[in-house]
């Protein structure tokens, strides 16, 4: 795997935001400006950069900075589909509205884009969290009253390390005729773009016409995953086995990705061990590092209730009681 793509948009993010002091810059902008220059990697240069897609964990949560690499990921997925053959627009809209705009001809997809931190604290997102059908279907009911293209349905578009273990209801979600949605791993959309050159963007969205498909509404992973692995193999005219084999692959090299993530963690953890055993370096009397120490944990163990008891201080008084 190459780090520069692995990091290819952390590097961009941490470019213009070293920390989250920094003014806010204007997103639009940066996207527009990356969606030129990511023209120029090539398939398999953007293929890493797809499968390799994570929140960095030391990002502040709803920060500057995963705002920022929350857009560059929507603009990933819509280039994963200019790649494919097709077009899409970025809505400019904040909320109420799909990430990504999927075009070919007279279709449109729209485009829910996952992106996640690999140390959160759940092995799957909520499913209320991850697919919405209510806000899918509405989206699809703008989009087509706008006077613009026929949608056929949604897609999300997610890590694979973060899919549910068993049968949810988010294969249940994803499996409704009435509003279809599909779900696909990015590494899933790396072999497609591997295999392009089979691939009418007309007959992949084929997958979308779960009527004609007899897709059945199910809980069941197993029948989600087979149906969606059975019509690929058939786009993509290969076995059951190569397509397996190639997700093994795939899977091998996202691992590499993620200990690079994790070894950015490591490091800071490591970092701070090291600065906290060089301050008490500097005590010769045992007393006086105890009171130290134990004034460092109780900071540490009653953080949230010290922030309390200053917001109190600072906000929660009368002018005529002063």
């Amino acid at each position: 795997m190459n780090l520069d793509n692995v990091f290819y948009f952390k590097k961009i993010v941490d470019a213009l935001y070293p920390n989250e002091e920094r003014p806010a810059v204007d997103i639009q902008s940066v996207v527009a400006e990356v969606r030129e220059n990511i023209k120029s990697l090539s398939n398999d240069d953007f293929s890493e950069v797809i499968i390799s897609c994570f929140i960095p964990d030391l990002y502040f949560g709803m920060g500057k900075r995963e705002k920022l690499f929350t857009k560059l990921t929507e603009l990933m997925v819509g280039e994963w589909w200019r790649r494919m053959g097709g077009t899409y627009r970025l809505p400019t809209k904040k909320s109420g509205t799909e990430d990504v705009e999927l075009k070919y001809n007279v279709t449109s997809i729209v485009c829910d884009a996952k992106v996640f931190r690999l140390g959160r604290s759940q092995k799957a997102p909520n499913v209320k969290d991850f697919l919405k059908l209510a806000s899918v279907a509405l989206w699809i009911k703008n989009l087509e009253e706008s006077g613009a293209n026929h949608v056929i349905g949604g897609l999300v578009t997610y890590s694979s390390l973060h899919e549910w273990e068993s049968d949810s209801e988010v294969y249940e979600e994803c499996t409704n005729r009435d509003t279809p949605v599909v779900m696909i791993p990015y590494e899933v959309m790396a072999l497609l773009l591997k295999y392009k050159d089979r691939v009418a963007i007309s007959q992949l969205l084929k997958l979308w016409n779960y009527a004609d498909n007899r897709v059945s509404t199910s809980r069941n992973k197993k029948n989600y995953w087979d149906y969606i692995t059975g019509f690929l193999c058939g786009l993509l005219s290969i076995s059951k086995e190569e397509y397996l084999s190639e997700m093994k692959d795939y899977h091998r090299r996202i691992l590499l990705a993620v200990a690079e993530y994790r070894r950015i963690v490591q490091n800071s953890v490591d970092s701070i061990i090291a600065a906290v055993r060089k301050d008490l370096d500097r005590f010769t009397d045992i007393e006086e590092m105890k009171e130290y120490v134990a004034n460092e944990i109780v900071k540490r163990d009653n953080a949230t209730a010290l922030d309390y008891l200053k917001h109190i201080d600072d906000f929660r008084y009368y002018r005529d009681q002063n």
